[in-house]
């Protein structure tokens, strides 16, 4: 038999990169068994027995739930500060352990008085988390009999004495035409600005994913509160904690729109054990390849670990190939909560927390397209791993030291102005004023919030897909009541009447009438006029606050090192606050009282004859160039176009937004007069004329020396001067030099020398400010 030659086939190695060896060795061994623990003798087993079986587990409440607690504590503390039978050494802890019917009702009269509460469903929050802090601080429910007999006391006397409110505030849905017509104002007659115009791109991507998924707020955002946690101890308690039957944290109050949802859903998942844990053997189950990661997340948000980017190839022989985008989003309302009070009904049903993923297309019209929007912002973060993506044109995979950076972000102020936080995450505060000011210029009735979006995604789910689909993208219990209770659209997307009459429905007319932009009027006013306010009468309240602190200033202008500066300073704060509430309270009654009378108004112009008022539209004028290009583009439609047009068009606007993310807009109230010098008629061919210079060396006095450096701002902002000096050095002041430590190291920001190699940095801060007078002819203060 001849000899057969065997060769070894040696498989091609793929061109790509050597992998991050560290990286790589630490998932190696996370996934190696574990070695095997230590033997404990039998005495370290019995001591665990006997000191568990004397303390109780205690639960792990939600932030939010121990924020709730403090609030009911600090209401109670001031209760029991009137009783007159508490001794002096004992507080708070007495009274609620010795809780009885009579103290209750005493307790609900006095935060209706004191605190001034109005309506009925406000008091019926107090009362759960009353029975919640009664349960906590002595382990025990509260007696039935009392507990309903609170209730009947809360409905019936309670509501009649204080004349409580006890309407159930409307809660509007949001469509795509009132979608449209947010993003419109948004890109194009919006006249707010943002310390960054990465912000207006942020914004609108906020707004899209919202309505794309029906997330909550606290899924994309910051969403912590400052924590109340003073007078509670957070793991401590002086009985056991036994849970209050049918009582979560969703029931107390306080979490109205702030990522955690007010309308009382309970969110977790019924899974199968079998088909979920897997096999307890294989040491791959309880690890994951993304769990070696080494850095901590910071923030909750949405980060760039939770975004990829996908080329999918079209399915239509000869198309070009489609960019995907896939969007995790993992922390669901309830993600750190304990669960230890869910008792499940059977052995095969626990709780699960599952990300719920949402894959997104190309969009043809740009102002819709989820993915342009993120492309803009990774390219101007950098966040691409490929060095050569740094275009719009080329996009993939994220940077490893960019995957837990948020990507909604906040602005921070430095020495050069503000700039985009590079790790602190956009807070959901920042992010509801910009809402709230979106929806006033929209001239919308309701009050916008995050949850309009959410309810508009709740019902277009509930109508084209099944119950389970609809439960899994709004992250609910399945087969839960929560959706009939607290999202379905109040207004009935039905024509009862031509169904009954057995005639045609008007869908299209039927879809207009069920949205929160039907009563939309862009006349209404976002301020009060002055002449309104002027006529308004003074509230004695802020009137008596003032005169208290004139008599203490007794006439006295500075107050600074004196013995009354204290208590002045609170006078001056309280005030201010009060005024603000006041500002709130007016704007809000005259905005509603506009839409009451505007109809009114209108109809009788129509019945007397008189022609009818046309609206029309304010010419909104932009600082910056490109997002005026961007307006433009975004905000016309253009039907009939090719799909490479199309790509064309949406490779154009991730080219703007790229370009506006590092631009800023400067508000109008800061805004200086400035003309630029006008060339000649006639060309000078003088030998002794200098060139023109864009930042000359030697600045005007009143010209900010730091200000000419910002290369985010507009020539004109930049070149800007004030009307005197002493302005100009109140804005250095307050503007640049706050919070700078005069010993270090402070560089030149003016363009001639930063354009120096090397860098001009002066040895500290007055070294700066003699620089500046010398070279640049701007003298600041010492």
């Amino acid at each position: 038999m001849p000899a057969r030659n065997y060769t070894t086939v040696c498989p091609q190695r793929p061109s790509t990169l050597l992998p991050n060896l560290a990286q790589l060795n630490d998932r190696v061994k996370r996934r190696l068994p574990r070695p095997n623990p230590q033997t404990r003798p039998p005495e370290y087993y019995q001591n665990l027995i006997d000191q568990h079986n004397q303390t109780t587990v205690k639960r792990n409440y939600a932030d939010t739930t121990y924020d709730n607690l403090q609030g009911i504590i600090d209401q109670f503390s001031r209760f029991c500060a009137n009783l007159p039978k508490i001794p002096k050494n004992q507080d708070w802890h007495t009274v609620i352990r010795n809780c009885s019917k009579g103290t209750s009702i005493a307790f609900f009269i006095h935060i209706c008085e004191v605190d001034r509460v109005k309506k009925r469903s406000s008091v019926h929050q107090y009362y759960l988390q009353l029975k919640m802090l009664l349960n906590r601080e002595t382990g025990r429910h509260m007696d039935t009999n009392d507990a309903k007999e609170l209730l009947a006391y809360i409905y019936g006397p309670l509501t009649t004495d204080f004349n409580l409110d006890i309407t159930v505030k409307e809660k509007p849905v949001l469509g795509v035409d009132d979608l449209l017509l947010l993003l419109n104002y948004h890109w194009a007659r919006g006249t707010s600005t943002y310390p960054t115009e990465r912000q207006r791109v942020q914004i609108a991507l906020i707004l899209l994913l919202l309505f794309a998924t029906g997330c909550r707020p606290a899924e994309l955002v910051d969403a912590k509160r400052k924590r109340r946690t003073a007078g509670l101890d957070k793991y401590k308690t002086c009985a056991d904690d036994v849970n209050d039957e049918g009582l979560d944290d969703s029931e107390v109050g306080a979490d109205a729109d702030f990522g955690v949802d007010s309308e009382g859903d309970h969110d977790s998942a019924v899974a199968d054990l079998g088909s979920e844990i897997g096999d307890d053997n294989d040491p791959d189950a309880d690890c994951a390849m993304s769990d070696a990661q080494t850095e901590v997340r910071q923030f909750d948000a949405l980060c760039y670990e939770d975004v990829v980017l996908l080329v999918v190839r079209n399915p239509v022989t000869g198309e070009r190939d489609v960019l995907a985008m896939e969007v995790k989003l993992a922390h669901h309302k309830g993600l750190r909560e304990d669960r230890s009070h869910w008792f499940p009904r059977s052995k095969l049903e626990l709780t699960d927390f599952r990300s719920t993923i949402f894959f997104f297309t190309e969009v043809d019209d740009p102002i819709f397209c989820p993915i342009t929007h993120l492309v803009s912002l990774a390219i101007a973060d950098e966040a691409f791993g490929a060095p050569s993506l740094t275009t719009v044109e080329r996009v993939f995979e994220h940077k490893q030291e960019k995957l837990k950076t948020p990507i909604f972000r906040r602005d921070e102020r430095t020495v050069d102005g503000v700039i985009t936080s590079p790790t602190l995450a956009l807070t959901y505060s920042q992010f509801r004023n910009s809402l709230n000011r979106l929806g006033l210029a929209a001239g919308f009735l309701e009050t916008l919030s995050s949850y309009c979006f959410r309810r508009g995604t709740a019902n277009v789910v509930d109508h084209n897909a099944t119950n389970a689909v609809r439960d899994q993208v709004m992250r609910h219990n399945p087969n839960s009541a929560v959706y009939n209770g607290a999202y379905i659209n109040e207004r009935v997307p039905f024509d009862v009447l031509s169904a009954v009459l057995e005639r045609p429905s008007a869908d299209g007319i039927l879809r207009m009438l069920t949205h929160m932009s039907l009563m939309r009027d862009p006349r209404a006013l976002v301020h009060v006029p002055d002449d309104v306010l002027a006529a308004l009468p003074p509230d004695p309240d802020i009137v008596a606050l003032e005169q208290q602190r004139e008599e203490l200033k007794a006439g006295a202008y500075r107050i600074h090192g004196t013995e009354i500066e204290a208590e002045v300073r609170r006078l001056t704060a309280e005030i201010s606050s009060a005024q603000s509430r006041r500002r709130n309270i007016i704007s809000k009654e005259y905005r509603a009282d506009y839409f009451r009378r505007r109809p009114i108004e209108d109809i009788g112009k129509q019945n007397s004859g008189h022609q009818e008022e046309e609206y029309i539209k304010p010419v909104v004028e932009h600082q910056i160039p490109e997002r005026t290009q961007l307006a433009e583009f975004l905000c016309s439609h253009i039907a009939g176009i090719t799909p490479q047009e199309i790509v064309k068009r949406r490779i154009h606007s991730a080219g703007l937004m790229l370009t506006l993310c590092h631009c800023r807009e400067v508000p109008r109230r800061y805004r200086l007069r400035f003309t630029l010098p006008q060339p000649p008629l006639i060309k000078e061919e003088s030998p002794d004329l200098e060139p023109f210079e864009p930042f000359p060396l030697l600045l005007a006095k009143t010209q900010c020396p730091i200000c000419i450096g910002d290369e985010s701002k507009s020539y004109q902002e930049r070149m800007s001067c004030f009307c005197r000096v002493s302005k100009m050095r109140d804005h250095v002041d307050r503007i640049h030099l706050r919070g700078v430590v005069p010993e270090e190291p402070f560089s030149c920001r003016h363009p001639v020398c930063k354009s120096q190699t090397p860098k001009l940095v002066l040895k500290d801060l007055q070294a700066f400010k003699n620089h500046v007078q010398t070279i640049h002819g701007v003298s600041l203060r010492p």
